[in-house]
């Protein structure tokens, strides 16, 4: 039998965006399959108060342009044209400015739905991806020249290539042979989307706390997405609270940069369970997205980072006549190495820095936010490598 093309399991943005990204980069036709149904319909056009959002760096956003999805994103996403980050009881202050690096914007931020929709909506207006969906792998079989898939409708495939992109639990890993660590971290990260009395202009505000950092992200039409992340016991506190109290406590943490919060929407939590997948290539396998490394939210880096990982992968495997060689897949894993461990151990380490409370420690913390505040040279450098353009 011969294989057919790559078969992507997980049709989440990871999944969706990969399927794309070959197509782009050559592969002759893709299979995508997504176990509950994809959305074919636009959005309404009034934003939702409860919608979750995603910050998408400045080489994400590069990434959708090569595939014409930049301009309707931008149509119903806020632009981040300054990122203004701080430590709570310290004087120290860094910004970053678009400006500063000659781009439009340092990043957007777009609601989920919208973004699904285009993404879907790109899947289905290519002839040579076949979405399956809703649908799932029953098993997938080893043969000698890659996996033979057996799909829940009693249906077939022969892939070269088989990518697990079915998030961090993942059943598709597990068929490829390679293990997972996961880490509970205690923590649990709280999102709401509040309103703002005045024109936000595009600034992101990141605030490192005692308990975990805070975050307030530009949302279009004069609102704002919070992502808190901190102890469970104090985020039970925070989700017990009535909306006024809710805004007190965000008040009080924020300071007095952000613009007044006026109203907060409906708050959600998700555990804190980083993964990181042992290896993320197999001879005719590949594992993307939250099925190769889950991360603290803090800075928003963990999507841009299989964004990156995804366009390498398109890149080095989309017009291959063997796109599961191993030397192939080994080569694309070895050049993400130095990306993913410097984003990896900056999610790990900055929050646990931020709430050191020696005054030795908190003098120097303060001291590094004013260097980078007052030294264009690294905050360059810093800003650059998280919007993924370095």
């Amino acid at each position: 039998m011969t294989p057919d093309g790559p078969l992507i399991v997980g049709g989440g943005m990871a999944g969706a965006l990969l399927a794309l990204l070959l197509r782009h980069h050559g592969c002759p036709s893709v299979t995508l399959v997504e176990s509950h149904p994809l959305p074919t319909e636009a959005p309404p056009e009034t934003p939702s108060f409860d919608a979750r959002s995603t910050a998408l760096s400045a080489g994400s956003l590069r990434v959708l342009e090569q595939l014409g999805l930049l301009a309707p994103l931008l149509e119903r996403a806020a632009s981040i044209n300054e990122v203004h980050v701080s430590r709570q009881g310290r004087l120290g202050l860094t910004r970053m400015l678009a400006e500063e690096h000659r781009l439009p914007r340092l990043g957007a931020v777009v609601e989920n739905r919208w973004l699904g929709y285009l993404l879907v909506n790109a899947l289905y207006r290519d002839d040579a991806i076949e979405v399956r969906a809703p649908d799932g792998v029953e098993v997938a079989r080893r043969v000698s020249d890659g996996y033979i898939a057996k799909f829940n409708d009693g249906g077939e495939r022969h892939t070269p290539l088989l990518i697990a992109a079915d998030g961090a639990n993942s059943r598709t890993r597990d068929w490829l042979g390679i293990t997972a660590r996961q880490q509970d971290i205690g923590h649990d990260a709280l999102i709401a989307n509040v309103a703002v009395a005045e024109p936000h202009k595009g600034r992101a505000f990141e605030r490192f706390l005692d308990d975990g950092p805070m975050a307030l992200l530009p949302l279009p039409d004069q609102r704002m997405a919070l992502v808190w992340t901190g102890p469970r016991d104090q985020v039970d506190a925070w989700m017990a609270m009535d909306d006024e109290q809710a805004l007190g406590a965000l008040h009080q943490r924020m300071g007095a940069a952000p613009p007044a919060l006026t109203a907060i929407g409906e708050r959600h939590r998700y555990p804190l369970v980083l993964t990181e997948a042992c290896a993320q290539a197999v001879p005719f396998g590949a594992v993307v997205g939250n099925a190769a490394h889950t991360l603290h939210p803090v800075a928003g880096q963990g999507f841009n980072l299989s964004v990156r990982d995804l366009a390498a992968l398109a890149e080095a495997v989309g017009g291959a006549a063997q796109p599961g060689e191993l030397a192939r897949l080994s080569q694309w894993q070895q050049a993400r190495r130095a990306d993913q461990a410097w984003v990896t151990r900056a999610s790990r380490q900055l929050p646990e820095w931020f709430r050191v409370r020696q005054p030795l420690f908190a003098h120097s913390r303060q001291l590094g936010l004013l260097a980078l505040d007052l030294l264009p040279g690294p905050r360059r450098d810093f800003a650059r490598r998280a919007m993924g353009l370095q």
